[in-house]
């Protein structure tokens, strides 16, 4: 009887042993990365032409890590040079778009704000507007700011834990490849404007005058994107845009701006720098 009880006493601690490792080694192993990790650090850099101005400002976007982790900044900006700066009192458009990764996978904006800044520092204006997102509730906060003032507070009621992307967000799900293949099919990405609901829509580029396809100079992946007229501020829905080997945003033609004509984007050199490294 004391032996059996020793031999069992040994087999207990023997498996207590082999316990203690395997429940460590479960513990260290680390999470999948994401595929967005690849692309933080990234700044991307064009040209802005718009009628007679040939190079009207220069333009960027940029992914950097949010204040808390597993956030991800993207800053697209847009600021005027040279005489159209002048004209134009320093005329500076900026879209910020906060995202997490949500529980599919896909990149999900927390807030997403539009700038609209005039002037140099001591008198500079900005105008913004904002979305803050809380899924959890089925909300949608919209504020306009003015000079730091808020003078639009508003709540919209959206469909509980269904997020909703932004252009910027819904920009990176496409190069990650989170809705297929660019160009070869329909996309529909699921957004929100103070209207209500709106499906951003990307699609093949099927048709394009002389000039547009001139600008594209053979480009192979093309599509038509279509989005609410308040986010570039446009008569109508039309986008065009292509994109190089590596799924960066290349060339894009903003159509009716104000009304006026088509906004052309092209690619500077180098077009992408990595932070910490060329």
């Amino acid at each position: 009887m004391f032996m059996t009880s020793k031999f069992r006493l040994a087999i207990i601690s023997f498996l207590l042993v082999l316990a203690v490792p395997v429940a460590s080694f479960s513990q260290e192993i680390p999470p999948p990365e994401h595929k967005i990790q690849s692309l933080v650090g990234e700044s991307l850099q064009y040209y802005v032409s718009f009628l007679w101005f040939d190079r009207l400002a220069e333009g960027s976007i940029k992914l950097s890590p949010g204040e808390k982790p597993g956030t991800f900044l993207v800053i697209m900006e847009a600021k005027t040079i040279g005489m159209a700066a002048f004209f134009t009192n320093e005329r500076v458009a900026q879209y910020q778009t906060l995202m997490e990764i949500g529980s599919t996978g896909l990149l999900q904006p927390l807030w997403h704000s539009k700038h609209t800044i005039r002037g140099k520092k001591g008198s500079r204006r900005e105008k913004i507007s904002k979305y803050t997102f809380d899924y959890a509730a089925g909300q949608v906060r919209y504020q306009k700011i003015k000079n730091g003032k808020i003078y639009k507070d508003e709540s919209y009621t959206i469909e509980k834990n269904k997020p909703l992307l932004d252009i910027m967000s819904s920009l990176y799900n496409l190069r990650l490849g989170f809705y297929g293949a660019v160009g070869e099919e329909t996309i529909l990405i699921p957004t929100f404007h103070r209207k209500g609901t709106q499906d951003i829509v990307i699609e093949p580029l099927l048709k394009m005058s002389r000039k547009d396809k001139k600008f594209f100079g053979g480009d192979t992946t093309t599509c038509r994107i279509l989005v609410d007229p308040s986010v570039f501020g446009t008569e109508g829905r039309d986008t065009l845009a292509s994109f190089d080997s590596d799924m960066r945003p290349h060339k894009v033609i903003i159509k009716n701006v104000i009304g006026m004509g088509d906004l052309r984007i092209n690619p500077q050199i180098p077009v992408v720098s990595k932070a910490g490294g060329g």
